[in-house]
């Protein structure tokens, strides 16, 4: 059974990381170049298209590339600034992609732990260390941002000081995972010291003010811009973005949030922390860009003294199916998220034909994300008839989170 499918099936947008270090490769990164080649990606824009585009518009779509290159190199590279400017922190990259963030910090001594989707680090750890050698500062690791345990096993009580980044992860998020995914990194720098710097706000209200000011406000290849994101948004891999509170418009309900789930937050100018050069744009271009980021802020979080220390269910994970005539009936315990979820598809997909009916009983089942919520819809989708498919023994933590989400009028 291809376990790549799999993990696909369970979680089908970390294939969009890969495009995001093609990127920062063309706008001149020397590591991402290495890295691409390590990881056998060809460079950005040499992909054959299935539907290529008409010759009089090539060159209109060439002259794009700098609207999508600046705003993944400027994230990037503002992000290795702000870190060089926090020498004593340990750098903990969540989610780290496919980007070559370890070689540059590997260089520097610098102690990283790069997190992300196991398909990802099965890729990118082995192709890092061709570059830079058996490095123990440097350490890649497959996690769920909504699972602590798995945020929390890297780590041991020397590790201090973390400085934790995310780039373009809460996005993807329900509510629920958001908060699960606040109070985990709450209790990681509880215990060991530091503080969260996110991108995530500000790219989400700004990025078209970016691509815009890269393409010089030129109106035809804004508006070339607009028609392909806009396109590209609403057939997404059947993922909601921002469909959380963080990106909410008004910013005092997020602050009050963010101080809700226990943080103080910092804000601070972005445009400070850009290089000197950016690979992406030129001229003109480039100091509309960098006026941009004059209004755009990192937002830097830091536990409160007053935070409460937030508890686990503490149950492990486990799955069990047996076929009993056409019906198939799944046990499983413990959290269903993007780890474990690829265990659950793997049991179905091994049950021999014909199911004609599912019980899923989850009376021990304690969490459920959007990666275990996508694998439910999968074995529902497989019905001939989805009446017969149940679900027995839903907790109410799991309830809540399955009716929050709009799955109560599939499953329930």
């Amino acid at each position: 059974m291809d376990i790549q499918k799999i993990r696909e099936a369970v979680n089908p947008v970390f294939n969009t990381a890969k495009s995001c270090t093609q990127l920062i490769a063309a706008a001149g990164d020397e590591d991402a170049q290495k890295l691409t080649e390590a990881l056998g990606f060809p460079p950005f824009g040499s992909q054959t298209a299935d539907k290529p585009v008409p010759k009089e518009m090539a060159e209109q779509v060439k002259r794009m590339f700098p609207a999508y290159m600046v705003l993944i190199e400027s994230r990037f590279r503002s992000v290795n600034q702000l870190l060089d400017s926090r020498k004593d922190r340990q750098i903990v990259d969540l989610p780290c992609g496919y980007t070559s963030r370890g070689i540059r910090m590997a260089r520097q001594g610098r102690a990283f732990f790069g997190f992300d989707l196991p398909a990802v680090i099965d890729d990118l750890a082995p192709a890092v260390e061709s570059i830079i050698g058996k490095d123990t500062d440097t350490s890649y690791h497959a996690v769920d941002a909504t699972n602590y345990e798995s945020l929390e096993a890297p780590f041991t009580d020397e590790n201090r000081d973390l400085i934790i980044t995310t780039e373009g992860l809460l996005m993807y998020f329900s509510q629920i995972e958001l908060e699960e995914v606040f109070g985990n990194i709450r209790r990681l720098l509880q215990k060991h010291g530091g503080s969260w710097v996110t991108t995530d706000r500000a790219y989400a209200f700004r990025d078209r003010d970016i691509a815009h000011a890269a393409l010089n406000y030129d109106k035809q290849l804004t508006a070339i811009y607009e028609a392909v994101t806009g396109k590209a948004a609403a057939t997404a891999a059947d993922v909601k973005f921002g469909n959380n509170v963080f990106f909410d418009a008004d910013d005092e309900k997020v602050k009050a949030f963010i101080d809700r789930m226990g943080f103080d937050l910092k804000e601070i100018c972005m445009a400070d922390y850009l290089p000197e050069k950016l690979g992406s744009v030129s001229g003109s271009a480039d100091a509309a860009v960098r006026e941009v980021f004059k209004d755009m802020y990192f937002w830097e979080m830091t536990v409160k003294e007053t935070a409460g220390e937030q508890q686990t269910d503490g149950k492990a994970f486990s799955v069990s199916a047996k076929k009993q005539g056409s019906t198939l009936k799944v046990y499983v315990s413990g959290r269903l998220d993007t780890l474990t979820a690829p265990e659950l598809l793997k049991k179905f997909r091994e049950i021999e034909e014909p199911i004609e009916a599912i019980e899923l009983h989850v009376d021990d089942m304690t969490y459920i994300s959007s990666a275990g919520l996508r694998i439910l819809l999968i074995m529902y989708k497989s019905l001939e008839d989805t009446s017969k498919f149940k679900m027995f023994g839903v907790s109410e933590n799991v309830r809540e989170i399955i009716e929050t989400t709009g799955f109560d009028s599939v499953f329930m």
